[in-house]
């Protein structure tokens, strides 16, 4: 079972200095080491201490702390959970066992509480850790940086009442530097050599050939300035390692070797949304180059946002924030996508405004771009208006209220069609395609079930990482729906496993599923040239 909180034996209260590149408490406690010096270890976290927001205390059992290499909105991996009810106006601390080293880390919320908390505080040993503050959008007046202000008095509280979290990132300094790679993915004519090196002073390279990501104690050591001979087609995996920094990103490189291997077509992609665009974050351009392709993945994602607060707020979140600009500089742009989210309740017509915008301003530069509907999926709880069939949905052909998850992906799928053809009323450009990644899951979840992949019995606890966002094996099938949807082709014995953790069985379900999902959903644009496919995207 997971610690119970306690009540601190000693409760400081420090004063903060902010500035634009961290959050540092000015206490004799805090670590004053440079990140990532030699003398400092790595910042695992071994306690946490917290202070619930006044009458918050009751709600935060079962709230989380979490930690990713990656970003601030995916790949989180639960460090402690709440399991006994904290005290109210008081201190209290949690021990974490057993964990790695993470550059972002965070409190998450439970449902309809909007993740309010006075303080938050992550130590390693005997040092505090401190960094750059990150949420998902705040109410005004209760920003992320209240969460670590030292003030008691002040909170962190999500504009959205589900699904909301606060953290801080370490900075780039306390992360080793991914490795870079002397040879780009792609296809080549015979064997090339591939040179791999980390930024980062002192930082082990480790590699492997199968797609698998290497380990501080696993894989092929890069030797300095030595390079790795690839002979024929493979996927390369490299990470950096050093005993007082968080392990780097893992660099993924897909080579096609010989005569098989074509030039590459060239994709560039805009992905518009929250965390659950960031869920394909680390994963379509390796897909892509597994699939043959030079993929550019571009995005501006704010997470917890809508569609409409994402147009309203250029400049913020992560990516390509400026999307005006963005879509000058990076035309032409292939294919550009929105992203609905239930969690937002916004109306048919507001997402169908928004959504619109955005492809009016890309088609600006790009007027040959394909536009997009991403349809997320269900929470584990069912807690959203669309699956009650509530909200937006409600009224909506074929919408009911939904008891399992897959009986909810049919309103989901209502949602988006209905938006699509809001948008096909005004829209000049190609007819709106949909990608059923929600329609996917609910087909893995069946296959899970009913014993069809192997090695697999629960399907949420595979595939989620939380009650909503993805691990990484979901995150896998998700993106390669997308990728499915984007080429028209099967992924099916084309893209491996990469950093999945899928064995290479399992990932062949996964990709027969992805491609099923995608050739089966008539507004995909897969099989587009058959005659009812035409009929159904013209409606």
């Amino acid at each position: 079972m997971a610690p119970s909180p306690r009540r601190s034996s000693s409760a400081p209260l420090f004063a903060f200095a902010l500035s634009a590149a961290a959050v540092a408490p000015a206490c004799a406690q805090q670590d004053t080491s440079p990140a990532g010096s030699a003398a400092s270890a790595a910042p695992v976290v071994t306690r946490i201490r917290f202070f619930p927001a006044p009458g918050q205390a009751a709600k935060m059992k079962g709230a989380r702390f979490t930690g990713s290499i990656t970003g601030p909105t995916n790949d989180f991996e639960e460090l402690v959970k709440i399991t006994d009810e904290p005290r109210e106006g008081a201190w209290n601390e949690i021990e974490v066992k057993g964990k790695d080293a993470f550059r972002f880390v965070k409190f998450e919320g439970t449902p309809n509480t909007g993740a309010e908390v006075a303080e938050v505080e992550f130590w390693a040993g005997g040092r505090k850790l401190s960094g750059t503050p990150f949420s998902t959008v705040a109410e005004d007046g209760k920003e992320a940086r209240r969460a670590f202000d030292g003030d008691t008095a002040t909170t962190y509280r999500g504009r959205e009442v589900n699904f909301q979290y606060v953290g801080i990132d370490l900075g780039e300094a306390a992360q080793a530097a991914a490795p870079t790679v002397s040879v780009p993915s792609g296809a080549q004519p015979g064997p090339v050599k591939v040179r791999l090196k980390s930024a980062t002073p002192g930082a082990v390279v480790r590699y492997t050939l199968d797609g698998q990501v290497p380990g501080p104690d696993s894989g092929t050591v890069a030797a300095d300035g030595a390079e790795v001979e690839i002979k024929e087609s493979t996927v390369l995996v490299a990470a950096a390692f050093r005993p007082d920094l968080v392990r780097s990103v893992a660099t993924v490189a897909a080579y096609r070797i010989g005569a098989g291997a074509r030039a590459a077509k060239s994709v560039t992609t805009f992905h518009i949304g929250n965390s659950l665009t960031d869920t394909m974050v680390p994963w379509m351009e390796p897909m892509g180059a597994a699939m043959g392709r030079d993929w550019k993945f571009l995005r501006f994602t704010i997470p917890g946002a809508p569609t409409d607060w994402l147009w309203d707020h250029p400049g913020g979140g992560f990516g390509d924030s400026r999307y005006e600009q963005a879509f000058l500089i990076r035309a032409p742009i292939d294919h550009v996508f929105t992203q609905p989210f239930a969690g937002h309740g916004r109306s048919v017509e507001n997402e169908a405004e928004h959504s619109q915008r955005f492809y009016d301003a890309c088609r600006k530069h790009s007027p040959d771009v394909q536009a997009w509907l991403y349809v997320q999926w269900p929470s584990k709880d069912l807690d959203d208006s669309w699956s009650r069939g509530e909200g937006a949905t409600k009224g909506l052909p074929g919408v009911q209220p939904a008891d399992t998850f897959e009986a909810a992906i049919p309103n989901f799928l209502a949602y988006a069609e209905a938006v699509r053809a809001r948008i096909q009323q005004t829209y000049k450009g190609k007819p709106v395609r949909i990608v059923p990644a929600g329609l996917a899951l609910a087909n893995l979840k069946k296959a899970i079930e009913g014993g069809k992949v192997p090695g697999m019995a629960d399907f949420f606890a595979e595939c989620f990482s939380d009650d909503l966002h993805m691990s990484k094996k979901g995150a896998y099938l998700v993106s390669l729906v997308h990728i499915a949807c984007v080429t028209g082709e099967s992924p099916v014995g084309k893209v491996p496993p990469l950093q999945s953790g899928l064995t290479d069985e399992q990932a062949k379900v996964f990709q027969q599923i992805a491609w099923d999902a995608a050739k089966g959903y008539r507004f995909s644009g897969v099989g587009s040239g058959t005659p009812a496919a035409k009929k159904a995207a013209a409606k």
